[in-house]
């Protein structure tokens, strides 16, 4: 393997020592129970070798940067194994390749899209269910007291601590009037999720 500045910059003994380390750490976990130290060793030092051109000696020392991609590195593995065993079946597809079932290829999967795709795609869909969910919390809302209405729009910008001072009362009356209001979201519908 041919040396270069930037990967020599980033392989050093502290970078080296501390892919053993978080390679001994990470690899009881079950995410990681298929892979050997070894070979998490060396996906992090690829990763590492990958990313060692964006290093800036001016920006901070080798170590840090070494330290900020390792553990960045951990985490990207992480999420790629828990997406593969939430999902393993779907694999991206572009929307932009040729639908399977158009024989010259004219139409792409993008095309074969419908109006609900495109919405459930974009949020879209769940617009008239977020517009009937914000009613039903202001009707729930303007059925309580001036004085209920008051200590909810304090607790939505601050805790009950700053909400009890704020209004005189002690956090424990606050506690009992939230469970109180609790009861009545949950009368209009409204349950623990």
């Amino acid at each position: 393997m041919e040396s270069s500045p930037a990967r020599d910059a980033v392989l050093t003994p502290y970078s080296k020592n501390l892919i053993s380390y978080l390679s001994r750490q990470i690899e009881p976990k079950r995410v990681f129970r298929r892979d050997s130290q070894e070979d998490l060793e060396q996906d992090l030092t690829a990763y590492l070798l990958s990313r060692a051109h964006l290093f800036d000696p001016n920006r901070g020392s080798a170590n840090t940067f070494a330290d900020r991609v390792i553990r960045s590195g951990i985490a990207m593995m992480v999420r790629d194994r828990l997406r593969k065993k939430r999902a393993p079946e779907l694999d991206s597809e572009s929307l932009d390749q040729a639908e399977p079932a158009s024989d010259d290829g004219s139409r792409s999967l993008g095309d074969a899209l419908t109006d609900a795709d495109l919405h459930r795609r974009t949020g879209a869909a769940d617009e008239r269910e977020r517009t009937e969910r914000i009613e039903a919390v202001r009707e729930v809302l303007q059925s309580l007291s001036p004085e209920d209405q008051k200590l909810c729009l304090l607790r939505m910008s601050g805790s009950e601590a700053s909400v009890a001072r704020e209004l005189g009362m002690t956090v424990r009356q606050v506690r009992e009037t939230f469970e109180r209001i609790r009861k009545r979201f949950e009368a209009g519908g409204f349950g623990n999720s």
